[in-house]
């Protein structure tokens, strides 16, 4: 990584009773708030980093402080319920958590972010093993894997698209940096546990619908929302 250094980073939330994504990685750190630092330590995870409730009592706020508080060049994020990953070529080729592998296809990806000067990379948001069209895409929606190289990084936390916030970086990133890189060949099966207490409520149903109203607000015909199925678009030609 021409002497730039790379930080593993997990971000989870009450499930320290489901380690998952620690198996896949060489190394990496778990980031998750000082109220479930012990049960982590104590569920057997080596590295935890932990920071006030408060300042990170969201998965937005949490991805931010990783960002602007972890020391290394390039940072890269898995979500906490990444069970394995595949390979999606002309077949689907399971990795068989091949910790040498995965690990060699994070640095891949946080070299070229490095090379062409680009803040940002992720996966598919979904793990479709069909429809594979070509290696790399270079705009679209953000999945469980995600890299950021801070020196090129110039999206912004934006308070008012708390549950789109991860399309509104790749939006942000498209404006100034035109490009995403998106490793098109790597895809996530995630287990999809649901945190404990849900998020199904009245309130933060609402609070769903004020933030894609937000992103509408922002990015205009750019950003797209399909409630039928919950399912969000990025509408950049290019």
């Amino acid at each position: 990584m021409n002497d730039l250094s790379l930080g593993i980073y997990v971000m989870s939330y009450k499930r320290s009773h489901l380690i998952l994504s620690e198996n896949l990685f060489e190394s990496c750190t778990y980031f998750v708030r000082h109220s479930e630092e012990a049960a982590y330590r104590e569920a057997g995870v080596k590295n935890v980093w932990s920071a006030p409730d408060e300042l990170i009592d969201s998965g937005q706020k949490a991805y931010w402080y990783i960002i602007n508080n972890a020391p290394e060049d390039v940072i890269f994020v898995a979500d906490d319920d990444i069970d394995d990953l595949y390979y999606r070529l002309n077949d689907t080729t399971r990795l068989d958590r091949d910790n040498d592998k995965i690990m060699s296809e994070i640095e891949r990806i946080a070299q070229i972010l490095v090379d062409l000067n680009l803040g940002y990379a992720c996966i598919d948001a979904t793990g479709i093993p069909y429809g594979f069209d070509g290696e790399f895409y270079f705009k679209g929606s953000s999945g469980s894997m995600k890299w950021v190289y801070k020196k090129a990084f110039k999206a912004q936390m934006d308070l008012d698209v708390p549950f789109n916030w991860d399309l509104d970086i790749i939006l942000q990133e498209l404006m100034r940096n035109r490009i995403i890189i998106k490793p098109r060949y790597i895809i996530g099966k995630d287990k999809g546990d649901v945190n404990k207490g849900g998020d199904n409520d009245n309130k933060t149903i609402q609070k769903r619908r004020d933030s894609i109203t937000n992103m509408k607000r922002k990015w205009g015909a750019y950003f797209g929302y399909n409630f039928k199925n919950n399912r969000p678009y990025i509408r950049v030609q290019r």
